[in-house]
């Protein structure tokens, strides 16, 4: 037999190659196939239990097949609140089970934990919340479009028939007024158009307020030709595209406001006193709202005495605020209202003056009912855990529908609910059948399943994998203070950004995370963009994939460590599985080195314990992680030559003399480490010259009897029996 050096540095040296040996034995291919196909039908602690082949596979690859017999114990363990430090699990010495027990997703009820979920991602209600914000604007320009069509050609209509022939005239006129063309009769209106409205009995007048405003609105004759040689005068023109305006709920956009302006200045044109003006609901408005005001609650008294005030007076109402003053002062008016001879209401100065006024003041109502319905939604959408929720809650309904320009008249909230749990990337899907991209973009920003459930988030890294990435990066760096307070500050950036990441290609063009994981997994920095999109899209359970294909640990550790699609976007969090995919990855390459260390141990106990020694060598932070796992401590024991008797000494007398003897932080090196194994390797041959191979620790402790003759009670206590009494 060679001797313990030559078959670790055998085994080592070409662990890659031992593993896919290893996994190409027809036990263990047999075994990591049953155990791939249904792994994923686990929904409780008992179903793990109940399925000898799973849990077998699972306890070996955990370094816990001594255990397998003791279900009732290791049930503990599995429902164990890894967040209590005083559980079950947290509470026994031997880490293993802790490692175990953080590889599976079990409730302290035993069921499966469902994990996070969300009807709406992060990023897609940021996303939906920016479009509500703009929905506003496009609305107004919207109406801004048909109002400048509308204008554009009502002053060549000169009958009624052109009126109603032209769709688009049609349906504004009807809009301004509050009636809905799409179902108004072309011939009823026409009636309407061509009323005597000084005839109590014409249609118009019998039909009520709505058409008596239509009929106002225009000049038509009897026989629907127009007085004059036009449908509308200026001012009804005007005011029919103001009506337009607040018809279609877009008065407060910008683009309202840049026609409100105009059709001020333009009326000021002809006010010679104040009265023209406050006897005006339009410009009087404007003026309230210019001046900081609400409309429709300031009173036409109110705005004449703002606009007459005497500014040298400092009790005088324009002198009550700096706002009110400024558009008194944006006026020219005595105080008895009246102008001077040849003196206009404003001079271009004062009106551009008003127009900033207003401006800034316009929109105030609709900007905080924005902000309101917004704070709603963010608060709203994160208890949404079913689509029918989403739909019955009206504000949450309304908003959504707003964020995309859908008119909730248009469509039904069943309609909705299949564009909802519908896939729009499929072409055959109801949503893609619709050919409306509003629908598509409605569809892509929500997360329900075909049952209208919702499912697991976006995310990049697990907050566990997160950890993980933080502590490689930090066991990187050197005993510098400046190299440490450089690498704090990586860390602390990588921490606050990665889950911002939504793509790998957002993640490679970030170039402080793409240095920081490649220093973290030590791949070196000549590794192309193109190699790591590589292996951040792999599929670990692919064994064609790129990155098992590559044989290289450091990449199956990158990728296991985050969660793309193989189209390079994040992909959602598994929920309702006992096992993440990254945890049955690492359970299927555990088994699999497991297994190589056990056929080792078949022909020379030392070398597995080398080799497993070697795998948890990174794990290894102070000499009680040597004392707490025993297959560790007897590799140290034997190196630094302490008898084994010392556990009968107190455990921190232990600690101490395995302290004196090496410093732990030599087992991150992988030199000093590869020289530790090698005078443990020399130590246990002369310790075992005599024998083929020695008894393994864990048989030491527990000698596989029957559940039915050891409680679980005595096990916990075996498991936690800390050496030396202590």
């Amino acid at each position: 037999m060679l001797p313990t050096l030559a078959s670790y540095r055998q085994v080592s040296g070409n662990i890659d190659r031992s593993l896919r040996t290893t996994a190409a034995q027809p036990q263990v291919a047999r075994e990591t196939e049953y155990y791939l196909a249904n792994i994923d039908d686990v929904k409780s602690v008992d179903d793990l239990l109940k399925d000898q082949r799973l849990f077998a596979y699972a306890m070996k690859a955990y370094g816990l097949e001594d255990m397998t017999y003791a279900k009732a114990f290791m049930r503990k363990v599995l429902e164990s609140d890894l967040n209590d430090k005083s559980s079950f699990v947290n509470k026994l010495s031997d880490k293993r089970y802790l490692e175990f027990a953080k590889a599976f997703h079990f409730l302290p009820s035993g069921d499966v934990e469902l994990g996070l979920t969300t009807a709406q991602d992060s990023a897609s209600e940021d996303a939906m919340i920016g479009l509500y914000s703009q929905q506003r604007i496009r609305k107004g320009e919207t109406a801004a479009a048909e109002a400048a069509y509308y204008e554009s050609r009502i002053g060549s209509i000169t009958n009624v028939d052109q009126l109603l022939s032209d769709e688009r005239l049609f349906k504004f006129a009807l809009t301004a007024s509050g009636l809905d063309a799409s179902v108004a009769s072309v011939s009823a209106i026409r009636n309407v158009l061509t009323s005597d409205l000084l005839d109590p009995n014409s249609v118009a007048n019998l039909y009520g307020a709505k058409y008596q405003e239509l009929a106002a609105a225009f000049s038509f004759e009897a026989d629907g030709s127009v007085v004059g040689g036009s449908a509308q005068t200026t001012e009804q023109a005007n005011q029919t595209m103001l009506a337009y305006y607040e018809a279609t709920d877009t008065d407060e956009s910008p683009a309202a406001a840049a026609f409100k302006t105009d059709y001020f200045n333009d009326l000021m044109v002809g006010v010679t006193n104040v009265d023209d003006l406050v006897d005006n609901e339009f410009l009087r408005s404007t003026v309230a709202t210019a001046a900081g005001l609400d409309p429709v609650l300031t009173t036409a008294a109110t705005v004449r005495e703002i606009l007459v005030s005497d500014l040298s007076d400092p009790d005088s109402a324009a002198n009550k605020s700096s706002a009110l003053k400024a558009v008194a002062q944006a006026f020219n008016f005595n105080t008895d209202g009246s102008l001077d001879s040849g003196v206009a209401a404003q001079d271009p100065d004062q009106a551009k003056a008003l127009t900033d006024l207003f401006t800034k003041y316009y929109d105030d109502g609709a900007i905080s009912a924005e902000q309101s319905n917004t704070q709603y939604y963010r608060n709203a959408i994160g208890r949404v855990s079913h689509v029918d929720a989403l739909l019955t809650d009206s504000k949450l309904y309304s908003y959504m529908l707003s964020s995309y320009g859908i008119d909730p008249s248009e469509v039904t909230k069943t309609q909705i609910k299949r564009v909802l749990l519908s896939d729009p990337k499929s072409p055959t899907s109801y949503t893609s059948l619709l050919q409306d991209s509003r629908f598509t973009a409605l569809a892509s920003a929500f997360n329900f399943d075909s049952d209208g459930v919702s499912q697991g988030i976006k995310q990049v890294q697990t907050a566990s994998a997160a950890k993980n990435t933080i502590a490689r990066y930090n066991d990187t760096l050197g005993d510098l203070k400046g190299d440490q307070t450089l690498g704090k500050a990586e860390s602390q950036y990588y921490d606050r950004t990665i889950l911002t990441i939504s793509s790998v290609d957002q993640l490679l063009k970030d170039q402080r995370l793409k240095a920081y994981i490649v220093r973290a997994y030590g791949l070196g920095k000549d590794v192309s963009d193109d190699t790591l999109r590589k292996v951040l899209t792999s599929d670990q359970l692919d064994p064609r994939s790129f990155v098992n294909k590559s044989n290289s640990a450091a990449y199956k550790d990158l990728a296991a460590d985050f969660n793309f699609n193989s189209d390079g976007t994040v992909a959602r969090s598994a929920v309702g599985l006992a096992q993440h995919k990254s945890d049955v990855v690492r359970t299927q390459g555990l088994y699999y080195r497991q297994t190589v260390e056990e056929d080792a141990g078949s022909q020379n106990e030392g070398v597995r314990l080398a080799l497993y020694f070697e795998r948890k060598a990174s794990s290894i932070t102070s000499a009680y992680s040597l004392l707490a796992d025993k297959a560790l401590l007897q590799v140290a024991q034997t190196a630094l030559g302490l008898p084994a008797t010392m556990s009968l000494l107190d455990i921190d007398r232990q600690a101490e003399m395995i302290s004196n003897r090496i410093d732990i932080e030599d087992f991150k090196d992988p030199a000093k480490l590869q020289t530790f194994l090698t005078r443990f390797s020399g130590t246990w041959d002369v310790n075992n010259a005599s024998a083929a191979t020695s008894t393994s620790p864990a048989a030491v402790l527990i000698t596989q009897p029957t559940e039915s003759f050891v409680s679980v009670n005595l096990l916990t206590s075996l498991q936690n029996l800390k050496l030396g009494g202590a």
